[in-house]
């Protein structure tokens, strides 16, 4: 015993010494009111049991003082009646050589606070975010009875939709909205959103999808889409759905359509037919992917490694005039083998008919003088066009896929145009008149084939891809050109006239085909090397006729040589490059360059002559993207590219299709070469709906493609394609929105822009300056509430001035506000209204009235309890002052266009949905 306790008291007194109490003090506040609490129960628990170490009470003055034991895992809990009790623990590192520790103010809540902040985190637990990727629970933010997508995503923080459909997410846009991580017949996100029900998402997901190399890769190459991905429900991905429907004003206009839309899991198919004669589109933006794809965007991998998505309008889905639309098609797509194999198989059927009217004033600026050119233009033209389009995919196996996508299409048109116009000298005289017919009827086929294959190694991040494009087209047309133009003398006495009769054929055929092997290959952790080989090879042969009519036996059988030409134009080039990447968890960074050889060979099978030039190319690329956290991003890139001229830039043939504007080639034309610095950066809160977005760019050409114009004493002008260096452009996007209160959406954004553009005008250098400033304000409201509204206006000034005359300068504003109100009535009516206002400040050149105020309302009324009758009554341009007018600044001179279009109209019109499993979105 005695061995023992010298042996106890070793080891009992410094435990004893090291082993002292440490004081703890405090004080309660109420979190509301800031009153300081009395007599609340400060508790001090041991953590590992939650045993009972030591408690006391807090002053008059809510203060606290009390012991707890060092080097000791403890927790402090303080309590109040009504109120929430407070709980947390005392880090063992403040303990450490401290006999005082002040926390500070402890702040309590009461419960009623509490239950409240409760409701509001079942909406924010809806929210989810997992790095770059925002989640949203559909069925928490209620989007009404039958309500579309687009309907829901109006209410989910920092999402906005447009008029026109077009959906920004984060402040950038959003260019593809997938369903279930796939394209649903289309990947356009107004067609999407606005063609599915709100109630079949579970889930929608927004995040920055990577590109296709990347992905395949695992190496991430900086360029990303915003992406909004909707997840279905279970129940939801069978079934069918449809429409007919028909309008008609019983008088002039009047459309009609039948829909069919079945998928089973898998299988998609689609049909459509449409006759429509008040707009030139026949299939709406909610219609178009419920039954038939759109194929008219296009995914385009540059030389630089970005990729852009674009949509297109063509002469079928956009134009002036007043249209009598007739369409039709037919989609499929299905996949088997555990998803491995997939089709997808798209036709359209177009027939366009158009006439109309069109008007335009130009002023041009030469170096002692300025005159007007005013034309106006009457036009009838059929269009007709079979589309077809297929994609078959194949994952071989785990490691490697293929992807076949063959598209073709044929065109005929018919054409039929008359001009009239007159030049106006600076003092008031008539330099010359034009009165021209001009004809043309003709075919174009056209058939591209594109095979993308691709394989990963065993070692991750080593991959090699293979993806080619094989093209043919072939275009030939004949037609008339019939002009009688008359030229005045400065006194207006008649000096010349020119009558011109001729017959013209044109017979074009392309071929070509174009590939690119990309192989990836680590380097070490977290870099990576990418090696490209790139080729292309591509035929024009053009052949053009003119012949004069005989006025002996009035045949066209006179050929003017000087406007007939066969050319042979083929393009060789080759290049190879490497990239560097580093991909870190903040900061990734790229810088690479590719250099090749571009070949040229002109040859003239008439003249028999040929030409041939050659490019060395260095295209360098950098970037870096840093990431401090999910949902905020800076990015910096620079491009090199180089652009190609045209077969008719550098041919030397004279086009005399409108006789006083005649453009002829340069066969010495050089290919510029672009630079392109872009910088971005985005922040995005999403339970504050708070975004930030700031975008410029800045490009600068060398050996540009502009014009060289002379403009004779008679304004004829004869222009042909140059070189030139100088020429830059420029501007920058910003935009910051936020939540005013819960539902109640502000923002605000600005583009500033500038461009600097230089020709030649008879032999004279002119740099042309353009500035312009855009400001933009919106404001709304999207609830679950009777009443909707968005107010959106944007005022800009536009600035313009060139150095041949510079005291014309163009100055003047333009303002375009918009406005949509929507309001759920009692009974099933629905009213919905929208107004679109374009303002342009008059000038010394348009004196007139441009203004136009674009009203449009509709009255609709549903009915069954499925509400699968509508009858709705709708008034389109209700003031009557739809006009498509259109202003461009462009190097000397200036124009303004005024197009015939729709106006007034009142249509009554009936539609039943059909469907298993749903319906399409209204």
């Amino acid at each position: 015993m005695r061995k023992i306790l010298p042996i106890f008291l070793l080891f009992f007194f410094p435990a004893s010494t090291f082993a002292q109490d440490v004081l703890l003090k405090g004080t309660v506040i109420d979190t509301t009111a800031r009153v300081k609490l009395s007599n609340a129960v400060v508790a001090v628990l041991r953590s590992k049991d939650s045993v009972l170490l030591n408690f006391t009470r807090t002053n008059n003055d809510g203060s606290f003082s009390i012991t707890i034991p060092q080097n000791r895992k403890t927790i402090i809990m303080v309590s109040y009646p009504n109120y929430a009790d407070f709980l947390d623990t005392i880090p063992l590192q403040l303990q450490y050589n401290n006999t005082l520790i002040n926390i500070g103010n402890i702040y309590l809540e009461t419960k009623a606070h509490i239950l409240q902040e409760v409701i509001v985190q079942q909406r924010v637990a809806a929210i989810k975010v997992k790095g770059d990727t925002t989640e949203f629970k559909a069925d928490s933010f209620h989007a009404g009875p039958n309500a579309s997508v687009q309907d829901l995503l109006k209410k989910l923080p920092g999402i906005q939709v447009n008029a026109r459909g077009e959906i920004t997410a984060q402040g950038e846009k959003v260019r593809k909205v997938l369903v279930d991580g796939e394209e649903f017949f289309s990947d356009d996100p107004a067609v999407v959103t606005q063609n599915l029900r709100a109630d079949y998402v579970d889930k929608v997901q927004v995040y920055d999808k990577k590109s296709d190399q990347a992905v395949f890769s695992g190496i991430d190459d900086g360029e990303k889409t915003k992406t909004i991905n909707l997840t279905l429900k279970e129940d939801k991905k069978k079934g069918y759905f449809g429409k007919l429907e028909a309008g008609s004003d019983a008088n002039q206009y009047h459309y009609e359509k039948a829909m069919v839309n079945s998928f089973q899991k898998k299988r998609k198919f689609a049909a459509y037919v449409t006759n429509d004669n008040t707009k030139y589109e026949s299939l709406n933006w909610t219609e178009k992917t419920n039954y038939g794809n759109d194929l008219n965007r296009t995914t385009d991998v540059q030389d630089d490694g970005s990729i852009w998505i674009s949509q297109t309008s063509d002469d079928f889905s956009n134009g002036s005039g007043l249209p009598i639309s007739t369409t039709g098609g037919l989609t499929y797509s299905n996949k088997w083998n555990a998803d491995k194999q997939n089709i997808n198989g798209t036709y359209q059927f177009n027939h366009l008919n158009i006439v109309g009217q069109t008007s335009s004033i130009t002023q041009y600026i030469l170096p002692d003088t300025t005159f007007i050119n005013k034309v106006q233009q009457n036009a009838t033209n059929m269009r007709q066009r079979h589309r077809v389009n297929g994609t078959y995919e194949w994952q071989i196996d785990s490691s490697s896929s293929l992807k076949v996508t063959i598209t073709g299409s044929q065109i005929k048109r018919d054409d039929n145009n008359l001009y009239t116009g007159q030049s106006i000298s600076q003092e008031n005289q008539i330099i010359n008149e034009t009165d021209r017919t001009t004809t043309s009827n003709g075919t174009e086929n056209n058939l591209l084939t594109n095979i993308f294959w691709r394989k990963k190694f065993k070692k991750s991040g080593r991959t090699i891809s293979f993806n080619s494009n094989i093209n043919f087209s072939g275009r030939n047309s004949t037609g008339y050109l019939i002009a009688q133009n008359s030229f005045f003398d400065k006194l207006g006495f008649l000096t010349a006239a020119q009558n011109i009769n001729q017959y013209k054929t044109n017979n074009e055929n392309v071929a070509g085909i174009d590939g690119k092997v990309v192989y990836t290959e680590p380097l070490w952790k977290k870099t990576f090397l990418e090696l490209n080989y790139r080729f292309g090879f591509s035929g024009n042969d053009a052949q053009r006729n003119t012949f004069a009519k005989d006025s002996s036996n009035g045949k066209y059988d006179i050929g003017v040589d000087s406007l007939t030409n066969h050319f042979k134009y083929n393009i060789n080039s080759q290049s190879g490059g490497a990239t560097f990447r580093y991909n870190g968890k903040k900061v990734n960074f790229s810088f690479g360059s590719s250099i090749g050889i571009t070949s040229f060979q002109l040859h003239d099978q008439i003249q028999q002559t040929n030409r041939s030039v050659q490019f060395t190319n260095l295209l360098p690329t950098a970037a870096i993207n840093f990431t401090p956290k999910a949902q905020r991003k800076i990015s910096l890139t620079y491009t090199g590219s180089t652009q190609n001229p045209t077969l008719s830039e550098i041919q030397p043939l004279i086009d005399n299709t409108d006789p006083l504007n005649i453009n002829i080639g340069n066969p010495y034309l050089k290919q510029a070469y672009n630079h392109r610095f872009q910088l971005s950066v985005s922040d995005f809160k999403v339970l504050k709906s708070r975004n930030l977005y700031i975008s410029g760019n800045f490009n600068l050409t060398n050996n540009a493609i502009s014009s060289s114009s002379n403009v004779d004493s008679l304004g004829r002008r004869v222009n042909q394609a140059i070189n030139v260096n100088g020429n830059y452009n420029g501007n920058i996007f910003m935009f910051y929105s936020f939540e005013v209160v819960p539902t109640w959406i502000a923002g605000f954004s600005s583009t500033p822009g500038f461009y600097r553009y230089i020709n030649y005008i008879n032999g004279e250098r002119n740099v042309t300056n353009n500035r312009n400033i855009n400001f933009g304000i919106y404001f709304g409201r999207w609830s679950d509430k009777k009443v909707n509204f968005y107010v959106n206006a944007d005022i800009t000034r536009n600035y313009s001035n060139s150095s041949i005359n510079p005291n014309n300068t163009t100055k003047y504003w333009s303002f375009t506000p918009y406005i949509n109100f929507t309001a759920k009535l009692p009974a099933k009516l629905y009213f919905e209204a929208n107004s679109n206002i374009s303002i342009y400040e008059k000038t010394s050149v348009f004196t007139g009235n441009a203004d136009i105020y674009l009203v449009n309302a509709s009255l609709k009324k549903t009915f069954t309890k499925s509400d699968k009758w509508e009858l709705k009554f709708s008034v389109n341009d209700l003031l009557n002052q739809n006009r498509g007018i259109n202003r461009n600044i462009s190097s000397n001179f200036i124009s303004q266009t005024i197009q015939q279009t729709i106006q007034r109209y009142f249509l009554l019109s009936i539609t039943y949905n059909f469907s298993k499993n749903g319906k399409p979105s209204e």
